[in-house]
């Protein structure tokens, strides 16, 4: 049995699997960050308020004038004696100078509405500002975050063509050997011999073990402590 092949084919298995977990943490990067959506929210919450201001000034501004017209035509029937009943001109002359206090009032709700949307829209323009700080480091991490990704996924496709190339070298029995002990062993199949002991388990190997391991004639030898074959170069 190829233990050396088995090695290379533990060491291919961990670093796919590298690259499987490295794409999915940067898949999860890759979500809009919170604050880019508090402050777009910001922007057009703060947005929403200017147009509503906005229209509200709008609104008293063409109520003044729809009232400036009534009071200049009240005033002018006022003035030009066509209204000659005392009762009548007594009646007249309140109607303007209610529609006089009116619009009064009117302007007032729009002066206040015109400072309030100034007020909003420099605060809008602060939080566009904003936005588009966040917004503009966000594309890049991003950018940088993608074109890490198509590092990784590249490196997963050609270590999977190593797989399935060693794969076919190394033959059925070996393969199911390597595929039961990575189902027990936590993933872990093949262990190194380093510094006398077992890379895996940490636990210092017996002499004859090693001496054993390091023959290379194709039989499995076992670490006596975790169970998995080693490998010693």
């Amino acid at each position: 049995m190829d233990i050396a092949g088995l090695y290379e084919l533990q060491k291919i298995d961990l670093n796919m699997d590298k690259a499987r977990r490295r794409v999915a943490q940067i898949r999860r990067k890759l979500e809009e960050p919170e604050e880019l959506k508090q402050a777009r929210d910001a922007v057009a919450t703060q947005r929403r308020e200017v147009e509503r201001l906005q229209a509200r000034q709008l609104d008293a501004e063409l109520n003044s004038r729809q009232l400036a017209e009534r009071i200049e035509e009240s005033e002018r029937r006022l003035m030009s004696g066509e209204v000659r009943n005392a009762r009548e001109l007594e009646a007249l002359q309140s109607s303007i100078e209610s529609m006089k206090r009116q619009r009064a009032q009117i302007e007032e709700v729009a002066i206040e509405s015109m400072q309030q949307r100034e007020e909003h829209q420099r605060q809008l323009a602060e939080q566009q500002a904003v936005l588009a700080r966040i917004e503009s480091a966000w594309l890049a991490q991003k950018a940088t975050l993608e074109e890490e990704e198509t590092k990784y996924r590249r490196i997963y496709v050609q270590l999977k063509h190593q797989r399935q190339r060693l794969s076919e070298r190394l033959g059925a029995e070996a393969l199911s050997l390597y595929t039961q002990l990575v189902e027990r062993k936590a993933g872990i199949a093949v262990a190194a011999v380093q510094n006398g002991a077992c890379s895996a388990c940490n636990m210092a190997l017996p002499t004859g073990v090693i001496s054993h391991a390091r023959m290379g004639d194709g039989t499995p030898v076992y670490c006596p402590s975790c169970g998995r074959i080693l490998f010693a170069a």
